[in-house]
This record gives structure tokens, C-alpha cells and sequence, in this order.
């Protein structure tokens, strides 16, 4: 399904040019929309690394509680794999997030930004937590110490005090 949304989104622009030959499987250069590579191609053990590394950022589109290095659904292998050859051709972890999310929006980072509107979803918990703790030490402060009313002095009032201080007095 990824692949097919890559193939018609590249379709326009492999008849206007030729495709490069560092070009993804599907035809889509991603140069000009993340620049050139920042880094030295990667392969083996330190692909593998990166790609899970970048694969655990991003948000699965059919799982969507899931990145898309945990699930299984073919949108996020094909996800992966595109990860895969982003970053073993040279692509940074950054690049290759912002890559996906000029395909498919801020909604595929499993991190949203901490910017704009996005900034309450940062701020808001620990506001409540501050607040929750403010509230707290008011109602402590305020509030008097509790003591048990010292019992009274008269005789027969209680019988079990009278017969407590006739034992101890005894």
C-alpha cells in the first residue's frame, strides 16, 4: 500500500526526469525534499542498528498504537524498508524522520514536536502536577494540627478514667 502511495506520488516527476540511481526502490528521490546525505552510507550491523533506531519513531498507519518497528502490518514493512534504504544510503536519523513526515504528515512521528500547539501537549502535564502539588501544600499549610481534646478533669464524669486514676494512684 506504501509502496503504491510512493509509486503515485513519484509518478508526475518520473516523467519530468530521469530517476537518479541512488533513487528509493519506488522511484521517489528524496533529495529534494531532505537534501543531500549527512552521513556515510550504511550496511551490516550499524544499518540494522539504524534502522530500528528510526523505525521505533515512527507511527505504524494501520496500527497506530504501534512504531512501525514493533508491528507486523505490511504498511510498516514496507515503511521499514524504505527506512532501511534511506539510511544505507547515507541518510541521517533526523533526515529520514523528515522525510516520512513530508509524505505523510506530522501524525506519523510518535513524538509530535515541541512547537506551536504541540507545546500544550508538552506543558500541560507538568502544569497539572505543579498545580496538583501548590494545591496540596495550601491545604497542608492551612489547615490546623488535629489533637484529641485533653480529657476533663471532673470527677465521675467517665467511669473508666475514675477507675484508671484510682489505679494509678494506687
Amino acid at each position: 500500500m506504501v509502496t503504491l502511495l510512493f509509486t503515485l506520488l513519484a509518478a508526475p516527476a518520473a516523467a519530468e526526469a530521469p530517476v537518479a540511481a541512488s533513487a528509493s526502490a519506488v522511484g521517489l528521490d528524496p533529495t529534494p525534499i531532505i537534501g543531500a546525505p549527512e552521513g556515510p552510507p550504511l550496511q551490516g550491523e550499524a544499518l540494522t542498528d539504524a534502522t530500528v533506531e528510526t523505525a521505533r519513531k515512527l507511527r505504524c498507519p494501520t496500527c497506530q498504537g504501534m512504531s512501525v518497528a514493533e508491528s507486523p502490518a505490511e504498511g510498516a514493512r514496507a515503511m521499514k524498508d524504505e527506512v532501511r534504504k534511506l539510511r544505507a544510503q547515507g541518510y541521517s536519523d533526523q533526515q529520514s524522520l523528515d522525510f516520512f513526515e513530508a509524505s505523510y504528515g506530522e501524525f506519523i512521528l510518535l513524538e509530535p514536536h515541541k512547537k506551536g500547539a504541540n507545546l500544550a501537549l508538552w506543558v500541560t502535564p507538568a502544569a497539572v502536577a505543579l498545580a496538583g502539588l501548590a494545591l496540596v501544600a495550601l491545604r497542608v499549610r492551612k489547615s490546623p494540627p488535629t489533637h484529641p481534646a485533653p480529657p476533663s478533669g471532673a470527677a465521675g464524669a467517665d467511669p473508666y478514667l475514675d477507675r484508671v486514676r484510682q489505679e494509678i494512684e494506687s
